[in-house]
């Protein structure tokens, strides 16, 4: 969710709350906007620790990572990223998110002495320096799902109600916060397990969903939410659609393109060529690294991922049999690169897995060059 450089963080043990103080803060739930940057485009999450009396202001914030890990990208694209649970002032967070033109509001949790008690002490043990640092995952354990462990965890008046369906699958919502290539690119990674219903507590893992959520809980007989504020306005303008010039910077129109020039150079040579070639080694060099991501990867969100039916590997060895002149077996290997794309229809049909729009573009693609293939006549 949201991304700090440490060294923009001041975590003193003073922030700490002092038992002896016998000072107990008002506890409030904070939830910010979407960002510009891939890493912020969910929101994110923090919670708020006031203490009227001392005047102290701080945030404890589990969205954080060093930047200069080494090996940064490897292990985070294994799975490996350690994240942690830090504490700044709320001054701070607060200049942070106006400088970035990102809207906060604030939940000020309903609670009882025994349960404020219960979650300081808790906050207080993770941030402990052997307990500080988590494996990150994006659905499962993030800024916002730790946040919502331990503020539902002090009561169990909602345990019949969050185990309830929430009528909507992890990639639905996903989707509904990306677009254009980075859409595209998402859900080519995420595999099959997102695509199927989950209840309210998973769908906790974004910001806007434990915002909402907590909104409609109870504490008791309580509302779990005392008062709700605004800090700062969301003030981002969404964008607006320019019709067609919008259109053709998109993954289908791009990929439609391609399409018309594979069926183009087809028709005019009446066999595969360069571009049929081009076109299904690029798909295979693409599933390629596909797979040696989800091999690596301890990232379960990547597992069972049907798209490698179409993004292939092996589709490259109709290209070395193309190339090599071996028509017999490039028609072999043509008739079982369909199969593969058939039993993919038989996955989107039965929503297994989710058919983003420019991946029916490819297929389709790769459907007319292998049939192409096989009914060439040109050297039998």
């Amino acid at each position: 969710m949201k991304r700090y450089f440490l060294k923009w963080l001041l975590i003193f043990a003073v922030f700490i709350p002092d038992r002896a103080l016998a000072e107990r803060p008002e506890i409030s739930l904070l939830t910010c906007s979407s960002g510009n940057e891939l890493y912020s485009i969910f929101g994110h999450s923090a919670l708020r620790a006031w203490y009227p009396q001392s005047g102290r202001d701080v945030v404890f914030n589990f969205g954080l990572f060093d930047f200069n890990t080494p090996n940064f990208y490897s292990k985070f694209v294994k799975g490996q990223l350690k994240y942690l649970l830090g504490i700044q002032t709320m001054p701070d967070f607060m200049e942070q998110y106006r400088w970035e033109n990102r809207g906060v509001k604030e939940q000020k949790l309903n609670l009882t002495d025994e349960q404020n008690d219960k979650i300081m002490a808790r906050l207080e043990y993770l941030y402990r320096p052997q307990n500080r640092y988590y494996l990150y995952s994006f659905l499962y354990k993030n800024c916002t799902s730790e946040l919502r462990d331990i503020i539902y965890s002090v009561t169990d008046s909602n345990q019949e109600t969050l185990p309830k369906s929430a009528q909507v699958t992890d990639r639905e919502l996903i989707n509904g916060y990306i677009k254009g290539w980075t859409k595209f690119g998402i859900n080519l990674i995420l595999g099959s397990t997102l695509d199927r219903e989950i209840d309210l507590w998973q769908s906790m893992f974004l910001p806007e969903n434990l915002y909402s959520v907590l909104a409609q809980s109870q504490n008791g007989t309580e509302p779990f939410v005392a008062k709700e504020i605004v800090l700062i306005a969301d003030n981002q303008i969404s964008e607006k659609s320019r019709g067609f010039l919008n259109f053709i910077t998109t993954p289908v129109a791009t990929l439609l393109v391609l399409l018309i020039l594979v069926i183009f150079l087809f028709l005019k040579r009446g066999c595969s060529g360069w571009a049929d070639n081009l076109y299904v080694t690029l798909i295979s060099a693409l599933g390629a690294l596909l797979t040696v991501i989800i091999l690596i990867t301890e990232h379960r969100e990547l597992y069972s991922n049907y798209n490698l039916l179409w993004c292939n590997p092996l589709f490259i060895f109709v290209v070395i049999a193309s190339l090599g002149g071996w028509k017999k077996t490039e028609r072999l290997l043509s008739a079982i690169s369909l199969v593969s794309l058939a039993i993919l229809q038989i996955v989107w049909a039965n929503k297994i897995q989710y058919a983003e729009p420019g991946f029916v573009v490819i297929v389709i693609t790769l459907a007319f060059s292998f049939l192409g293939r096989i009914l060439c006549k040109r050297g039998k």
